[in-house]
């Protein structure tokens, strides 16, 4: 499709458009399928006020369509709810994108495109089918209940899989209303990416790379001045707009180059979540989830700027770490729990830092009486107070970012963290009564199968632990080290052949288009994968009914009781002072050497023979968890 040029479309009245928008802008922006639904959209509630706030637009909106679709699911397919979440959760990935690329080719059945070879063994593909079959109609009807409002501007965010959902509503308004200006952004639009969309997809005016915060201002006042035909001033200044993408009057596209440095936390507004609860409370989901807030006290990766994860491809041009102060993110958390009674809050910190961290804990401080539960994203080297701390602040889960036990195959990740540190974090967070959330990854350059044949055989001992969600080989992902830097070892094939797959009709060459490609096999053979993945598949089963936890007793005496089904119960009772201090010391994870000084130190001389013998007694009951040089205490209820 050409796009008409702003301003000179035959569809308008040149002079009831000036008078109309010299100040008078209306803005609707619009979350795409597949953004959760139960939690507002962070992008859209924190730009929508930055939109808001410019002088130019009178009126704002923002449209929950993710929400919308839902209900046209139900209304129009008969599918619950829950088929939503299989594609959020990605049962099979690329599906998302898969289900509306149905829009760019009417034509084409589900069972005639090369993406449902990938889903004929999933016993949801009836509903997968429904849902391609029913996404024309649902961008049809959205474009037109958007165009009724009468936007002058309706801008879209995309982060994972709503690239296609977002490229097919802006196509359908521009074909029923080409006078409207289409601006897309979001993480899906960072670096090469955005110039790649803004170059292949026509209906897209305006593609802003990386954070808008800075380039939303002066974006609206030329879009202003360009609708008014006010071709002096602001309307010659797009060129200048840091990281924007723009059409030149021949309409070829033009990316101008990103700013300088990133945004300070002191432009980003307090997010305004009030259209998400509209839309949900007309909804026919409105009371049956379990709606959360996101807050956001960081940008980027205090860990990443000083040791990139080798795999990660999160954060791309915004590496750099900036923080709102904690009483700033105590004073918006506060107003949110008050205005919209949810007592879930989650962070969408990458990684809170250290320092923050203690002055969140100190700060937050939210009433004791309104029993939030706090999510965020922390590294696995916290210590039991800084948990404890945490715990008591009202943080229920935690997602540590464990990814292995093994610290050979963490070194590779560059973690900076040890496996045996990440079992003690684990056992920290039973004995703080938080949930771990996170994974295991294999298919790292240079692990072998020997790095997880201890970790498989230890397995046992952590069942009463919380479990790995699964195991997963590694995606080579966009602005990893490994997409940067070949010569790390992983080998790019191409772009993803699921998304290759779902971009079918939709898009060809997607090189410079997407965020996760092919590579060749890395790391462990499939027999050693399989004895991983079947091991946490069991830890998995036996976690619920396993228990292994130090209980005081008289005088000096610990009690370890050992309730789990892998091993024989029964009670360790560990009388000797040399033995329950032993026990003690090692909730924080102690050397031979290590231990036998701190005993010293406590007035007990024990020889690291003596010091070796226990604790190989200990590692064979499965109540130490040993790694290298290094011994963990695994039953809950330590303190250190």
């Amino acid at each position: 499709m050409e796009l008409m040029q702003i301003g000179r479309s035959a569809t308008l009245d040149t002079e009831r458009t000036q008078a109309r928008h010299l100040d008078s802008l209306s803005v609707g922006l619009v979350c795409m399928p597949w953004a959760v639904v139960d939690m507002p959209s962070l992008a859209l509630s924190t730009v929508g006020p930055v939109f808001a706030d410019c002088p130019e637009v009178a009126e704002l909106d923002v449209v929950y369509a993710n929400i919308a679709w839902l209900d046209h699911l139900r209304r129009e397919a008969d599918l619950d709810p829950a088929y939503y979440e299989l594609i959020v959760d990605a049962e099979i990935f690329g599906i998302g994108e898969w289900v509306f690329s149905s829009y760019f080719r009417p034509e084409v059945r589900a069972d005639e495109t090369r993406f449902h070879d990938l889903i004929t063994s999933s016993k949801h593909v009836a509903a997968y089918e429904a849902m391609f079959a029913a996404a024309p109609d649902f961008i049809d009807q959205m474009a037109r209940q958007i165009i009724a409002s009468a936007p002058d501007v309706v801008g879209l965010t995309s982060t994972f899989d709503q690239n296609i959902a977002s490229f097919a509503l802006a196509h359908r308004i521009k074909a029923l209303a080409p006078h409207i200006v289409t601006v897309l952004g979001g993480a899906n639009c960072d670096g090469v990416q955005g110039t790649a969309v803004h170059q292949a997809r026509r209906e897209l005016d305006y593609v802003i790379r990386g954070e808008a915060e800075r380039a939303i201002g002066p974006l609206v006042q030329h879009i202003a001045a360009s609708l008014a035909d006010d071709q002096e001033g602001p309307s010659a200044r797009v060129n200048t707009i840091a990281g924007l993408c723009w059409r030149s009057s021949d309409g070829e596209s033009v990316s101008n180059p990103p700013g300088p440095m990133p945004v300070s936390m002191n432009l980003v507004p307090e997010p305004d979540y009030r259209h998400y609860f509209r839309d949900l409370g007309r909804s026919s989901i409105d009371g049956t989830i379990d709606v959360k807030l996101p807050l956001e006290a960081s940008r980027g990766c205090w860990w990443g700027a000083k040791h990139h994860c080798t795999f990660c491809g999160l954060n791309g041009s915004a590496m750099t770490h900036r923080a709102k102060p904690a009483e700033r993110v105590q004073a918006e958390a506060s107003r949110a729990v008050l205005e919209h009674n949810v007592l879930d809050l989650v962070f969408s910190d990458n990684i809170l830092a250290p320092d923050h961290v203690t002055r969140l804990v100190t700060d937050l401080s939210l009433p004791e009486e309104w029993d939030v539960r706090l999510f965020a994203e922390v590294k696995s080297n916290l210590s039991f107070s800084q948990l404890e701390a945490l715990a008591q602040g009202g943080f229920t889960q935690l997602q540590p970012g464990i990814e292995s036990l093994s610290s050979s195959v963490l070194k590779i990740m560059r973690k900076g963290v040890t496996g045996w540190q990440n079992v003690r974090f684990l056992r920290d967070c039973a004995t703080s009564r938080i949930y771990p959330s996170w994974n295991i990854l294999t298919g790292f350059p240079a692990e072998s199968d020997a790095d997880y044949v201890s970790v498989i055989e230890s397995l046992p001992s952590l069942h009463h632990l919380t479990a790995p969600a699964g195991v997963f080989p590694i995606k080579l992902e966009r602005f990893s080290p490994y997409f940067d830097d070949p010569d790390l070892g992983l080998t790019m094939i191409g772009p993803a052949d699921h998304l290759v797959r779902a971009y079918e009709g939709v898009q060809e060459g997607l090189d410079d288009f997407i965020y996760v490609f092919d590579s060749e096999p890395a790391g462990i053979g499939p027999a050693r994968f399989d004895q991983l993945r079947d091991a946490v598949a069991q830890w998995r089963s036996y976690a619920p009914t396993s228990r292994l936890v130090a209980l005081e007793g008289a005088g000096q005496t610990l009690t370890v009781i050992d309730d789990r089904p892998a091993w024989p119960s029964g009670e360790f009772v560990l009388e000797s002072d040399f033995e329950a201090r032993a026990y003690r010391l090692l909730a924080k994870g102690r050397t031979v050497t290590g231990l036998t000084k701190r005993l010293s130190e406590q007035g007990i001389e024990v020889s690291e023979a003596t010091a070796v013998d226990l604790l190989t007694e200990w590692t064979r009951a499965g109540i130490v968890f040993c790694e290298d040089d290094a011994y963990v205490a695994l039953a809950t209820g330590l303190r250190w």
